[in-house]
């Protein structure tokens, strides 16, 4: 059996990586029977085995390609599951991929392929709690550790020093900031105690009142090189503050730090409650002031730090080692294919499955596993770095990068798709997106953007040959069917608009455009009561949705739901790219509920604005 293992551009470094694939994906093939391919999209070796792969795992994924590739593998009886690490609809705004968030294209699409594909894994029981309503085959599989931790008791810290520590991602700067009140009183009461940080340079800046004799920076690294901070900590620090992000998270920072030989002490939040017995396995605490005790109880009793240390390690040894866990992913493959009539193996090797024999540049593997890791290849490297340069808008240095991958790989759609969206020349992207769609006939993606050029040039009878190409390669996915419509309203007809915008809003229900547009109609119509439930609807896929929620009180408003109105509005009004237009209608719903004073706030900063 051949599993595929495909996730989002990255550099391979990161902890999602290791832990949601490098991880899984070595256990996996160190079963009899089992190979196992990894990659993500920008990996031109894997492209070939989306067909035939039996199992191909879609790792927080977010490209509409595979809506396509999905049905093909169906069609061919071929499993394809979906994966959620987190919480994708709530993403901090701070977070390099909340982008994916704001675009309401790419925003339904984890929604929507989770929907369509065979079966669902998720890594908390909080997202299945969320989420799990997109499938009814799904599985939860937890973080784990590959090595057991060390089951006896940690050493003494060096010279009488206590090192307390926190290491992490940019997406946790307001977690770690929560805490800073805690950790000054810390510092003052006790000079014995050394405040440890690894993390994005952008966090420094917080820690600049620390004595330089009580403080220690790490830049943010690799994997391994955040595990190397985290065994010199006596106590390690969790916190994460009540957002819905928040609670989609893995307890993975408990298993690090206890692997370190540090007390793990953690917000009282989904992530830990399930796996900390405060008191017992490490410390929790819901607010300040708890953390603040548990932090003077584990400097004031160093025996009983070691001893919950060494038993949450004994715990972990027992019971969180990936390897542990192979048979119940594969066992959940198999049982899905099996439910469904697919195929379970028995092939003859690939070309890329040869690859364990003998590794192509840019490919690892691993001693005792059948499993060969893609994605550390010169086209990857650049292709990442222009997309991460091109989303910094520094579209030339990204534009160098895309030119030298379609040079290195000339037969791979993406780097000239890519390409063709720097190109400041017309023509010259217009030829790079024909050549990506010779290359790739079913991508819808590419379709798309052929029509969305086409139609920024004005020529829009070739725009719509494009959008019905793409509407035929994937239905499910909307957005040609919006694009259509949005060209049919401008030319007024209305009515065709309309059930375009139903097609749309029917075969991707994640998808808030069309419901909006169709909303807006009705609105147009004075048929509020219409407008309001289909905005309702709209709502149970996606809740925070900013959009969805202003048009729904800009609805209630006209209906005189005034406090309805009001609800919905300041839920807009918290992740509202332009707060203006939320205001404006905040300020209605607050003088219908004759708040005087905070309709004239509301109109006070539309004004500033």
């Amino acid at each position: 059996m051949l599993i595929l293992h495909l996730e989002s551009p990255n550099r391979g470094q990161q902890g999602d990586h290791v832990y949601r694939t490098r991880q899984p994906c070595r256990a996996l093939g160190e079963l009899e029977g089992v190979t196992v391919v990894s990659g993500s999209l920008l990996t031109p070796a894997v492209h070939a085995l989306f067909d035939d792969a039996e199992v191909l795992v879609l790792c927080d994924v977010v490209d509409a390609d595979f809506l396509p590739i999905i049905e093909a593998r169906r069609r061919r009886r071929r499993l394809t599951a979906y994966e959620i690490n987190d919480h994708f609809l709530a993403p901090q705004p701070w977070n390099p991929t909340a982008y994916l968030a704001a675009n309401l294209i790419s925003r339904s699409l984890s929604s929507q392929l989770a929907r369509q594909a065979d079966c669902l894994q998720l890594t908390v029981e909080a997202l299945a709690q969320r989420f799990g309503h997109l499938n009814a085959r799904r599985a939860v599989f937890a973080n784990q550790l590959w090595d057991p931790p060390a089951t006896s008791a940690p050493s003494a810290a060096a010279n009488g020093r206590v090192r307390i520590g926190w290491g992490g991602s940019l997406g946790h700067r307001e977690d770690i900031k929560w805490v800073i009140p805690v950790l000054r009183g810390t510092l003052l009461r006790h000079p014995e105690v050394t405040l440890a940080i690894m993390g994005d340079s952008s966090l420094r800046d917080l820690f600049a009142w620390v004595p330089p004799r009580q403080f220690e920076f790490t830049f943010g690294g690799s994997i391994d090189a955040y595990r190397a901070f985290v065994s010199g900590l006596q106590i390690g620090l969790g916190p994460l503050l009540p957002t819905e992000f928040n609670r989609c998270r893995s307890d993975v920072k408990f298993l690090e730090y206890t692997a370190g030989g540090a007390l793990a002490i953690c917000s009282a939040l989904e992530p830990y409650t399930a796996t900390i017995r405060d008191g017992e396995n490490g410390f929790l605490f819901r607010d300040l002031g708890e953390l603040d005790a548990a932090i003077e109880r584990a400097l004031a009793q160093p025996d009983e730090r070691a001893a919950i240390v060494q038993r949450a390690a004994q715990e972990l040894a027992a019971g969180r080692i990936e390897r542990e866990h192979a048979r119940d992913r594969l066992g959940f493959y198999l049982s899905m294919a099996a439910s469904l009539a697919f195929d379970r193996g028995g092939r003859n090797l690939t070309p890329v499955e040869g690859a364990l024999a003998a590794p192509q540049p840019g490919a690892r593997t691993f001693e005792g596993s059948r499993y060969c890791a893609f994605g550390e290849g010169e086209v990857e490297r650049l292709l990442y770095e222009g997309l991460v340069l091109q989303q910094a808008g520094s579209t030339d240095e990204a534009r160098r990068r895309f030119a030298e991958a379609t040079r290195l790989a000339p037969d791979f759609y993406l780097a000239h798709l890519f390409l063709a969206g720097v190109e400041a020349d017309g023509e010259r992207a217009l030829r790079g997106l024909r050549r990506a769609e010779d290359l790739s006939p079913r991508s819808c993606n590419v379709a798309f953007q052929i029509g969305a050029h086409l139609q920024s040039r004005g020529d829009l009878s070739g725009a719509v040959t494009a959008f019905e190409r793409c509407r035929q390669i994937a239905p499910s996915l909307g957005a040609a069917q919006c694009r259509l419509a949005e060209m049919a309203e401008a030319q007024g007809r209305l009515e065709e608009a309309c059930e375009l915008y139903e097609d749309a809003a029917l075969r991707n229900s994640s998808f808030a455009l069309p419901v909006a547009r169709l909303a807006l109609v009705a609105i147009g119509n004075q048929q509020f009561e219409k407008a309001v439930s289909l905005l309702e609807r709209s709502l149970q896929h996606d809740a925070e949705l900013w959009l969805t929620n202003m048009l729904i009180g800009r609805g209630y408003i006209e209906l005189k739901h005034f406090r309805q109105a009001r609800i919905h509005l300041m839920r807009a009004l918290d992740t509202a790219p332009e707060r203006a237009p939320v205001l404006a209608q905040l300020a209605k719903a607050e003088l219908g509920l004759g708040n005087v004073e905070a309709a004239r706030s509301a109109l006070a900063e539309l004004k500033s604005l």
